[in-house]
């Protein structure tokens, strides 16, 4: 592998250190460094030169690129165009042969703090390993997380004298979609038949019924909790009888019972927990993003840092948070872009009801590098959109689902059929975004798995946009059950012929972001809960093609990993494996494969499209902004028309990052 850019200093720039607390080391300003922000402005204060794949319209690959002292790309061209008249003090950063410069990697979708609560969990994080060619650790041993109860026991728990009995355990990502069950052996040996009808059984056999037990779901839209866990958020402490608080159903979830009314353990959606969460002792990380989410920012902790730096050393330069729930984590993401050295800039998406509960208008970046000014663009990008969730998760059993399609019988999701929506009709969703929608300055994003799901999206979004224009682009997160008429419905909508309730409908710029790993992580646990054919049309790419429907790939994390090369190679190879041994690996839906080309735009400059950043991010040209990614290898050489190999593009190495031009970290 060839050697990072090389680029000539008087002295070394700053960096996000590697290893240390979290607020000493983003505290720490090396004398000799730049910071990100500059400013006055000096043009031509950086010069690029290599092979640069610019993700512009025309496909255009180029040989410089020259950038002023704020971040601003000046010129993009032919080498001897852009050098041209430069005096001789302009920084050079000359690229080894075989390297690449691109617009660095935007995740259009994930929850940042989970992300960064899910680093603290050592071995109470019960997530299943990875297929091989994506184990970031193959020396780890995935046997403990290949079965839902050897996973719940491999939590080690203080006992309650220690901790206390009122000291919540918390445990994330079990995944029952993917991990076997099996209760004629070890802790849930004599329990009922199935861990999803009676979880609270197995957290008491398998972790402690000392202690109250929250086991979060991978998808986030489920949780497990034991008795313990009741009686701690009940008045009194008293179950029998116990109501969820009103909180519950208002946000769509539901605590389930069984036929005689008592609770099984099992929670759907997350306001379900929330009563859960909020009972927690007030240190606990997990709580503090509820209660206190700043001081989390401010307190940080090394393995907070190794989440952010893993991020970064992926190639994300820009994310999109997309479920902020309250003004406190607003503020808390916030403060996170503001510390020193903070690698990757974020933009927001504000639930509904906090949103309005607020008050809150959108937010755009403070200042914009434009000419005349001295400028940087900032790493806090403002929070501009709307986040609502139609349904829940297609592996977690609450996708809404619409003929012809349900869960099948004998598979996880037996006995779920249709699934289930957060709303009782798309006319409810009418209800609650109205106020919003005719403020006429915000974007929404819809998450919508099921097929009925994003039926509903696309009928309340048309019965809206009938009520007043929006001038704004909408998401539909996730998109995940493909079907036809459903993108018709969406290409239909951008052109300006839909039609609703018998009425034409104006166009409205509808985008969708596809949470690719549902092919490679879950694509055969879905042959099982809904059929071959329904799930060879997941993440519909070929349906997006045909209907002019801008699709970009996203991690959803915690739910994925956040590695936007591996979303490439997903998108492009469509290989999925069984779990939990991964003997079984075949293509899932061949006809939806993404080229390469289409895969890289879906991590650059679509995801910019849908979060109105454009103008400047996402590509590589005159006006926009110098945020890039350096990789060791040219993933077009990798494309499968090209006589490439695609399932090795997400081995290429990930070199630096640059956020304004400036490099966001050291290499030795």
């Amino acid at each position: 592998m060839s050697g990072p850019p090389q680029r000539a200093f008087s002295c070394p720039p700053r960096a996000f250190p590697r290893a240390s607390v979290l607020v000493a080391a983003l505290a720490f300003v090396s004398s000799c460094a730049a910071p990100v922000e500059r400013g006055p402005s000096k043009p031509g204060s950086t010069l690029f030169l290599g092979k640069i794949l610019t993700m512009d319209d025309e496909g255009t690959i180029a040989e410089a690129v020259l950038v002023d002292d704020r971040g601003q790309i000046l010129k993009v061209g032919k080498a001897s165009d852009v050098q041209q008249g430069l005096p001789s003090s302009v920084e050079v950063v000359q690229l080894a042969p075989g390297q690449v410069l691109m617009p660095g990697f935007f995740d259009p979708h994930l929850h940042f703090l989970p992300t960064l609560l899910q680093s603290v969990l050592g071995t109470h994080d019960l997530a299943p390993c990875l297929p091989p060619p994506y184990q970031v650790d193959p020396s780890q041993d995935c046997s403990s997380r290949s079965e839902v109860l050897r996973a719940l026991s491999s939590m080690k728990v203080e006992p309650a004298s220690v901790a206390g009995s009122g000291s919540f355990v918390l445990g994330m990502n079990l995944d029952p979609s993917r991990q076997t069950f099996d209760n004629s052996t070890g802790c849930g040996k004599g329990g009922p038949a199935s861990f999803m009808t009676q979880p609270k059984f197995y957290l008491d056999a398998c972790v402690t019924k000392e202690r109250p037990v929250l086991i979060l779901d991978q998808s986030g839209h489920l949780a497990y909790v034991n008795q313990k866990a009741f009686e701690a958020v009940c008045p009194n402490g008293v179950v029998k009888g116990c109501k969820p608080p009103d909180s519950v159903a208002q946000g769509g979830g539901a605590w389930a019972t069984d036929a005689d009314g008592n609770f099984t353990g099992l929670l759907q959606e997350a306001s379900s927990y929330g009563p859960f969460l909020k009972a927690m002792q007030q240190d606990l990380p997990m709580a503090l993003m509820h209660s206190d989410p700043v001081k989390l920012a401010e307190q940080g902790g090394a393995e907070l840092e190794r989440a952010i730096l893993a991020m970064r050393d992926a190639g994300v330069t820009t994310i999109a948070d997309g479920g902020l729930q309250s003004v406190a984590q607003l503020n808390a993401v916030k403060r996170f872009t503001e510390l020193p050295g903070f690698p990757f800039r974020i933009t927001g998406v504000v639930v509904a009801d906090a949103a309005m509960a607020a008050g809150l208008k959108p937010t755009a970046p403070a200042c914009e590098p434009k000419a005349g000014n001295d400028c940087a663009l900032p790493k806090w990008l403002g929070a501009g959109a709307i986040k609502v969730w139609v349904d829940g998760s297609t592996q977690g059993c609450t996708a809404k689902l619409d003929s012809p399609y349900q869960y099948l019988e004998g598979g996880h999701c037996s006995g779920d059929g249709e699934g289930r929506a957060d709303y009782d009709s798309a006319q409810a969703i009418v209800d609650q975004l109205s106020p919003l929608w005719a403020q006429g300055t915000w974007r929404f994003n819809l998450h919508a798995n099921g097929n009925g799901a994003n039926s509903w999206a696309l009928d309340a979004l048309s019965r809206l946009q009938q009520s007043k224009e929006n001038p704004h682009r909408v998401l539909l997160v996730h998109n995940t059950v493909g079907q036809p008429a459903v993108s018709k419905r969406i290409g239909d909508l951008r052109k300006g012929a839909g039609v609703m309730d018998g009425k034409p409908v104006s166009a409205l710029d509808v985008q969708v972001t596809h949470l690719i790993g549902h092919v490679a992580y879950w694509g055969d646990a879905f042959v099982g809960m809904l059929g071959q054919e329904t799930a060879s049309d997941l993440d519909p790419i070929a349906y997006d093609r045909e209907n002019g429907i801008p699709f970009s790939l996203h991690s959803d994390s915690m739910v994925t990993p956040t590695r936007p090369l591996w979303f490439v190679e997903q998108a492009v190879t469509r290989r999925t494996w069984s779990y939990p041994d991964f003997t079984k690996e075949y293509v899932l839906g061949a006809k939806h494969a993404a080229t390469v080309e289409e895969a890289l735009r879906a991590i650059t400059v679509v995801p910019a499209r849908h979060h109105e950043l454009d103008t400047l991010l996402g590509s590589i040209e005159p006006g926009k902004v110098a945020d890039f990614v350096v990789l060791g290898a040219n993933p077009l050489d990798f494309d499968p028309a090209q006589g490439g190999d695609p399932t090795k593009i997400s081995q290429i190495p990930v070199l630096q990052t640059y956020l304004n031009g400036r490099p966001t970290q050291t290499r030795n």
